[in-house]
């Protein structure tokens, strides 16, 4: 293909920020379009960092067996071409932190391998999430130019919006309000930053994705937009649609008016998070598997937009 042609492989990648925080209800397929979008960000030379939150289950992640491992590490690690991996940890952040002052990392891996030093630190108020904190801060400060976060719920995800200014309540002074004094810089700066809420076209994940979109806009997260997910075809307008549902109805065609259910919701679901978010909706195909999906990034895209 010509280098100057205009087609643009992958449009969502021009929206995004350097910091996306994709969140989200479970179910919605909030984490296969985070690695769908990372790696549409690394396709276009962008030097891109895919992130999750650690998980205490033990359990493998999700994420990372979309890229055939069953955990990411602490640090990153690279994936493909300009993507790297990496998972966000308490611990990790912990001793990040105390390595910072401590100055000998010999002393801080003492520290932090002591057991009841650990049982103390967990224990701690808001010293476990400061390490989660910490350790994404890190990354912040590294080069990348896109940073696609992968939150593992809608809690997840007010909780981060909020950690910053209740921690700084309880600790106004001192080495940790300065960390979170600069995480705060990064998270409400609309420029650096965006939120991305994941949706499907039914009603309850519609109306539970708006209920998130005014919680964050009561933190102050800046919003990228809604990704809904999972839209099934629609080759028809409008009136088109009406005239076949009123067809189906008299003709008791009941796999037509299921089929024809499915694209009424999601002109639903369209119109609803539009009144939202008017051109800040993005459209994801209904498809099998996605990240067998070459081209699967540049099939997302802007409400209204076409191919």
């Amino acid at each position: 293909m010509s280098e100057n042609l205009s087609f643009d492989p992958a449009p969502i990648v021009r929206d995004l920020r350097r910091i996306n925080l994709i969140t989200g209800k479970g179910g919605v397929g909030r984490t296969t379009l985070a690695a769908t979008i990372a790696r549409a960000s690394a396709a276009q030379g962008k030097r891109t960092l895919l992130a999750e939150i650690e998980d205490d289950s033990g359990w493998e992640s999700p994420l990372a067996r979309f890229f055939g491992k069953k955990h990411f590490a602490g640090e990153p690690e690279a994936l493909e071409k300009n993507l790297s991996a990496i998972c966000i940890s308490a611990s990790s952040g912990q001793e990040d932190f105390l390595n910072s002052f401590l100055k000998i990392s010999t002393l801080t891996h003492m520290v932090m391998s002591n057991q009841g030093i650990r049982w103390f630190l967990d224990g701690a108020p808001a010293f476990r999430e400061m390490g989660f904190f910490y350790h994404l801060l890190m990354q912040l400060r590294k080069d990348y130019e896109v940073i696609i976060l992968d939150l593992p719920a809608t809690g997840h995800m007010v909780g981060l919006a909020r950690l910053p200014n209740l921690l700084l309540k309880m600790i106004p002074f001192g080495p940790i309000a300065d960390r979170l004094k600069e995480g705060q810089q990064f998270f409400y700066d609309k420029k650096q930053t965006a939120a991305w809420i994941v949706t499907l076209p039914q009603t309850l994940p519609v109306s539970e994705a708006i209920e998130l979109k005014h919680a964050l806009e009561e933190e102050q997260i800046p919003l990228g937009g809604f990704l809904l997910n999972r839209a099934p075809f629609n080759p028809f307008t409008e009136e088109e649609g009406q005239i076949l549902e009123s067809f189906s109805l008299k003709s008791k065609t009941h796999r037509l008016m299921i089929d024809l259910e499915r694209i009424r919701r999601l002109r639903e679901a369209e119109k609803r998070l539009s009144e939202e978010m008017k051109d800040h909706v993005w459209i994801a195909p209904e498809t099998f598997n996605p990240m067998e999906e070459a081209d699967f990034g540049s099939r997302i895209r802007k409400l209204g937009e076409n191919a």
